[in-house]
């Protein structure tokens, strides 16, 4: 694939990575919540747009079994294991009362196999599970016609996004096993099908208005506290109809608006690529730094105007982590878990 093409994928993984930060911050500041309920919600967009970039560009390879899975196990297995391992020490303290034994490392791996050791390392759990039906999705893709594969995206908006609008508000459950298309496997196909598709001004006009009627319904759920509240699956969770249409039109937007944008910030987005996956590993571990180095300087981190609060510390913290790994970068040893 011709890179002077794609930079579409690498702004919009730049986005995708700094609004994961913003994400992380929006309780920074000071009231009122007005903004950072503004933030939050569009920050919502920014985990589909890894998703759908990584579906673009892996289900658009072609390459033998082995090849796919041994290239994923060095990318992905390594780094979800060391993080795992570093966040579980940070957070769970395992070694502190009985030392390195062998009970010890059985319940960290009990824990890593359960449940993140950190809230954003979920997107591990979910990405290792996608990355082992890529091989399968490829060959569907590949021989796949366009009805088929629209067909199949459709089928996923009935699983998931409008299955869990039905079942969130009415008495209604549906006892049919239809998982096998649920789960963010829309996105992967989503970001296959949109990524091959000619963006034209006249999808603009839709893109935009899907856009703002997600953000603007997400932003009355954030906002207002609506309900459901005791299911946040069904408008709040990724899959949440209001958040996959708030991303697909963000992802058009992006697409069409890419090669228009200053050249200064695509010429950022192409720099930072290498560093977008470590950036997302390592920000949590060093927001939890900035803010107790706040504090010891005598300063209350959830003070200050929320406006002006939230973007800064994201774009400190974003810059930070960003400097670190492009260090880490250069050392093969922690090449491989960033």
């Amino acid at each position: 694939m011709d890179s002077q093409k794609l930079g579409w994928v690498d702004l919009a993984r730049f986005l995708a990575a700094f609004l994961v930060v913003v994400a992380h911050v929006c309780d920074w500041g000071h009231e009122p919540w007005f903004w950072g309920a503004n933030f939050y919600t569009l920050s919502r967009i920014a985990v589909p747009f890894f998703f759908l970039t990584g579906g673009f560009l892996l289900l658009s390879k072609q390459e033998d079994l082995w090849t796919f899975l041994r290239k994923r196990a060095a990318r992905i297995v390594i780094p979800f294991l060391v993080w795992s391992v570093l966040y579980d020490i940070q957070n769970s303290r395992p070694f502190a009362e009985s030392g390195l034994t062998f009970e010890v490392l059985a319940g960290m791996v009990v824990r890593i196999l359960s449940v993140p050791r950190e809230a954003h390392l979920w997107f591990f759990y979910s990405l290792i599970g996608l990355y082992l039906v890529t091989p399968i999705l490829r060959v569907f893709v590949a021989n796949a016609k366009e009805s088929e594969l629209r067909y199949f995206i459709v089928l996923w908006f009935l699983v998931k996004p409008i299955l869990l609008l039905v079942e969130g508000f009415t008495p209604i459950r549906i006892g049919f096993e239809v998982y096998y298309a649920a789960g963010y496997l829309g996105y992967f196909l989503l970001g296959y099908y949109l990524g091959r598709v000619e963006i034209t001004p006249r999808l603009l006009r839709p893109a935009f208005f899907v856009f703002i009627f997600g953000f603007l319904f997400t932003l009355a759920v954030f906002y207002f506290d609506l309900p459901p509240l005791k299911n946040e699956a069904v408008l709040r969770d990724y899959p949440s109809l209001n958040i996959v249409l708030m991303s697909l039109g963000a992802f058009v937007l992006v697409r069409y608006f890419a090669d228009k944008v200053p050249a200064l910030l695509t010429s950022l987005a192409s720099k930072a690529s290498p560093a977008i996956f470590g950036i997302y590993l390592i920000h949590p571990m060093l927001l939890r730094r900035l803010a107790l180095g706040m504090e010891s300087m005598g300063y209350d981190p959830y003070a200050g105007y929320s406006l002006f609060m939230i973007p800064a510390i994201a774009l400190i913290a974003f810059l930070i982590a960003w400097g670190i790994v492009f260090l880490a970068l250069k050392v093969p040893v922690l090449r491989r878990i960033f």
